[in-house]
């Protein structure tokens, strides 16, 4: 008991005391890259930085050899799936451009003929003469 006492007596002193910092809650993260409010200097310039587009911005698909190992390791993958659809349309190898699927059938909630769920609450309350 007395241990517990004098710890904690020491370890208040030492928060309150100048001449020992400790790292409280607060600055665990500051000064690190996990603290989001740290601002760091951007050291490639937009201009720069984004003067190339992205492949999968300009062509609507991922790179072949991702696109492929993707296909590998996770055949039901976005990226897979994008991957063999291009590779089948021939997209790849014929260096077409952009390809973006067209859907010419409804979407299902437009086939589906459903209405809002009936509110059984309001015709009870009809039912009991209730307002």
């Amino acid at each position: 008991m007395r241990l517990r006492v004098l710890s904690s007596l020491v370890f208040v002193a030492a928060l309150t005391s100048n001449a020992t910092p400790l790292v409280v809650a607060g600055d665990f993260l500051s000064g690190t890259y996990l603290d989001p409010a740290m601002q760091r200097k951007d050291v490639f310039a937009h201009r720069v930085w984004n003067a190339w587009p992205e492949y999968r911005a300009v062509y609507n698909r991922p790179r072949y050899v991702g696109g492929h190992i993707a296909h590998i390791v996770e055949p039901t993958s976005q990226e897979a799936m994008a991957w063999k659809i291009n590779k089948e349309n021939g997209n790849y190898a014929n260096h077409r451009g952009r390809y973006v699927p067209l859907y010419y059938y409804p979407k299902p909630w437009e086939v589906l003929n459903t209405r809002a769920r009936p509110d059984f609450t309001a015709q009870d309350n009809l039912q009991t003469g209730q307002e």
